[in-house]
């Protein structure tokens, strides 16, 4: 780059414009017309924004009956109704330059507000198309800043002096604008994969042909490649020559095989898991002793949600290498098991036959396979039972069917007379001390 280009670009055209802009204002400003311009301006726009509380209802009220609600819902729609004021400034500025210019007078002030007034509008009408927000902003801001150097004549020459910018790159010219252009490209190229992917993903959700768990292995890999198609797009655009970096990007990629060990593993156990579908989401596992839903498969690791509504993030490796317990992996019928006892003198076949009898007037407990009670031990206090229930939707948790079956085995017993044990102690004295003598 050269300096020289620089320091002419300053002194030729920008020097020489700052002193033929502040001439202008010299000249048209200190005057009745330049004084009558500048009060104008703030006056259309007062009369933009107090039309646009007038008129902007009435417009949202017609449109209800006209467009859909998920076009009037719209960021679009929205940021037409939205900009409604100036638009209305616009107008006015336009109508003013044409009475103006009708009595052989040029509103040279005027038209510079209203062209950079319909450039915002037109800028900010376009930039809700784009769906990040950030880049909507970035967008906005810079198409505002060159249609201003267009009203004010600048557009061209700092064009040309950016062109000149740059540096040498594989024995090409990267100069500021090339830049500029290849990221303009890069941009669009990612909005368009990004539009792509959230088609291509709607449709894979409604495939009902896919399994949960293919779904989110083709989404991911659908938007991995657009995503990657687009980079090379942007990047091959600007003239960036890929052969000249294999050598250095085959050293790196073992550098970073190296130093990425643990989050490589994730990432090929994630796709392995996906593949295998033995966890999918929606599956109620246990990890530890954490127990909960899956919320999501994502590409490091799986969130599950607890039924205290924590959130566990587990490494796809982990899930690979460690004992996981699926249970709904293969069919959503769980059997639970509830310990409790009787005292020792309770019939305990009637305590069998009234714990099965009960369990079965509890919603959520399945009739087939029947609930079933066994007798497990005698205790220090009591005779030991196991009833086991089965339900078919753990998904929902266990502890409010624990809970309920508990409580109807209560009601059953006090209803048929059978006690529940409680902890006792029979106390032998053997020798008793011999009674102190009376005197």
């Amino acid at each position: 780059m050269d300096i020289s280009i620089i320091e002419e670009f300053l002194r030729n055209d920008l020097i020489k414009w700052l002193h033929d802009f502040q001439r202008s204002i010299i000249d048209g400003f200190f005057s009745w017309h330049g004084a009558a311009e500048v009060a104008l301006v703030p006056l259309i726009f007062f009369l933009g924004k107090y039309f646009h509380k007038k008129v902007t209802p009435k417009i949202e009220e017609s449109l209800k009956g006209k467009l859909p609600k998920i076009v009037r819902e719209s960021l679009f729609v929205k940021t037409i109704l939205r900009e409604v004021g100036l638009i209305l400034s616009v107008l006015l500025f336009k109508l003013s330059v044409f009475i103006l210019s009708a009595h052989h007078y040029k509103p040279s002030l005027l038209v510079i507000a209203g062209s950079l007034t319909a450039a915002w509008v037109i800028i900010k009408i376009a930039s809700s198309l784009v769906m990040n927000t950030f880049w909507a902003r970035v967008i906005s801001t810079t198409a505002w800043v060159m249609a201003a150097l267009n009203v004010f004549g600048l557009l061209g020459k700092t064009v040309a002096f950016l062109d000149t910018v740059g540096f040498v790159y594989n024995d090409k010219n990267l100069s500021i604008i090339v830049l500029f252009k290849g990221a303009i490209l890069l941009l669009a190229l990612v909005q368009v994969a990004t539009f792509s992917n959230k088609i291509a993903q709607d449709r894979i959700a409604k495939s009902r042909s896919l399994s949960p768990s293919l779904q989110v292995l083709l989404s991911k890999a659908c938007k991995l490649g657009l995503m990657a198609l687009a980079i090379y797009l942007g990047l091959k655009g600007i003239g960036v020559d890929f052969t000249g970096l294999t050598v250095f990007s085959g050293a790196v990629g073992v550098g970073v095989g190296f130093g990425l060990q643990k989050v490589i593993s994730n990432l090929v156990c994630g796709v392995i898991l996906l593949l295998e579908r033995s966890i999918k989401p929606g599956d109620i596992i246990e990890v530890g002793n954490a127990r909960g839903k899956i919320k999501s498969l994502n590409a490091r690791f799986i969130a599950m949600e607890t039924f205290d509504k924590k959130e566990y993030l587990i490494p796809n490796d982990s899930l690979i290498t460690g004992q996981v317990i699926n249970w709904t992996y293969g069919d959503s019928t769980v059997r639970l098991r509830i310990p409790f006892g009787v005292a020792y003198s309770s019939d305990v076949r009637e305590a069998i036959k009234v714990s099965e009898a009960a369990a079965l007037t509890v919603t959520g407990v399945l009739k087939n396979p029947a609930p079933a009670c066994r007798m497990t031990g005698f205790g220090a206090s009591s005779v030991d039972f196991e009833l086991r229930i089965w339900i078919g939707d753990p998904e929902k948790g266990t502890g409010r069917v624990k809970s309920d079956t508990l409580l109807a085995i209560w009601d059953a017993f006090k209803e048929k007379g059978i006690e529940f044990p409680f902890p006792q102690q029979d106390i032998f004295i053997k020798n008793l001390p011999a009674k102190p003598e009376e005197s």
